[in-house]
């Protein structure tokens, strides 16, 4: 059966952003990061992480359906990724514990500058070209529905634009509930909130570091 043209237009955008929506649902180091801000009351900064993370995610997108994701695949392309995903979560960590004490103290208040969260939520998207296979599977599926009579560029690009802004109204959507209740969390939640961040970190550092070894020795890993 064949759709009007804006019709099938409307009917990528539609999918797109559904798509995009429940995808962003597992929990990442990105989601982490921005669970973490939200919870402290850093609004603005847990929005930028977000826009980092979608920026990054729009770009692997469109090079992804525009003919560079085998590149972006390639086993060398893979290790600096890698290797740069350990050093940012490490840092990550780092803060994280740095940042533990002054979880609710007044007088210290964690300070987030606004662009340097965005490049945290882009670096740490960035780290994870596997997000590449999830826009081909996702794309596949798209065509498998047969929404679109002609799959144009007017139409992949729309399908990615829309995937991204998916991912962004979960993220931001998190962010306004969680800061909307964030003072009605007590002091004991926010201290366990940030402990089990801490270790959900030390576990996405640790798988890191397994992909990384697995790529540099040649042994398959399935987790």
């Amino acid at each position: 059966m064949e759709y009007p043209y804006l019709l099938q237009i409307t009917a990528t955008i539609i999918f797109g952003v559904i798509l995009g929506f429940l995808s962003s649902m597992p929990v990442g180091a990105v989601q982490l990061e921005v669970l973490k801000k939200a919870i402290g009351g850093h609004k603005k900064p847990a929005i930028a992480t977000a826009l980092g993370s979608v920026t990054s995610d729009l770009i692997y997108g469109l090079l992804a359906l525009f003919g560079l994701g085998d590149f972006l695949l390639h086993k060398d392309f893979q290790l600096l990724i890698y290797t740069l995903g350990i050093v940012v979560l490490s840092y990550l960590l780092f803060r994280s514990f740095k940042d533990r004490s002054y979880v609710l103290n007044e007088n210290k208040p964690i300070k987030y500058k606004k662009r340097f969260s965005f490049l945290t939520g882009f670096t740490i998207a960035v780290t994870n070209p596997g997000v590449i296979i999830w826009w081909i599977v996702g794309f596949k599926l798209f065509v498998d529905l047969n929404m679109v009579t002609e799959m144009t560029n007017l139409i992949k690009g729309l399908f990615v634009i829309s995937g991204a802004l998916g991912l962004a109204l979960y993220l931001i959507l998190i962010v306004i509930i969680l800061h909307k209740y964030q003072k009605s969390f007590s002091e004991r939640f926010l201290h366990k909130a940030h402990n089990f961040f801490i270790v959900l970190l030390s576990l996405l550092i640790l798988y890191f570091i397994i992909k990384l070894l697995s790529l540099i020795f040649n042994f398959n890993l399935h987790i």
